[in-house]
């Protein structure tokens, strides 16, 4: 990959692994289009097909048809001077497809690069309870919830992260550590994967 094409991130990670942190820092480093799932469905026009409120706050998925629908959408009017971040989407194997599929017909296939920020599952626990107490709150943090979003984990990503380590220059790098330390890691792996 020549450092002067726009590339596309698909970053996934463990729940709470900072994803989204990190997807700001990205987003602007990289001058790409931020592809927030929750974002997105959280807009005027797509949140009556989302309904992101009531099926978030219960650590469920929003309906995979909706999901691709928005895809299929907004994929193909990314401008393509534009690199494309998919921040912590998609999470379903046909989804996944999907993506790759639109990627590939948009030309943009041979310049995308697959990273999963990983931390341990004590990690996970011990965050989403800070969130809980803290100003990051968040509807789908309680242990209800979590535990419905840990047991989608393990049984479906899994397959998401085997398709894209086929398909793309790929790394699982720690979530552990300074958001700065994270976030070295993460361009560090891409400087790697444009070379």
């Amino acid at each position: 990959m020549g450092t002067k094409i726009p590339f596309n991130l698909i970053l996934l990670g463990d729940i709470a692994s900072g994803k989204a942190t990190q997807a700001v820092r990205l987003v602007r480093k990289y001058r790409m289009y931020d592809f927030d799932m929750g974002a997105i469905l959280r807009t005027p026009k797509y949140k009556k097909l989302g309904c992101y409120e009531e099926i978030g706050g219960k650590g469920k998925l929003t309906s995979t048809e909706v999901v691709r629908k928005i895809f299929r959408e907004i994929i193909p009017k990314i401008k393509p001077s534009q690199g494309i971040l998919f921040n912590g989407t998609p999470k379903m194997i046909g989804e996944s497809k999907l993506v790759r599929r639109l990627l590939e017909k948009n030309g943009r296939g041979e310049h995308t690069i697959f990273i999963y920020i990983s931390i341990p599952e004590k990690e996970i626990f011990a965050r989403a309870a800070l969130r809980r107490e803290g100003r990051k709150r968040r509807a789908d943090d309680s242990m209800r919830s979590l535990k419905n979003r840990m047991r989608y984990y393990r049984t479906h990503i899994r397959a998401v992260k085997a398709l894209y380590r086929k398909s793309y220059p790929s790394a699982e790098i720690s979530g552990l550590g300074t958001r700065e330390q994270v976030f070295k890691r993460l361009v560090a792996h891409i400087s790697r994967a444009q070379v």
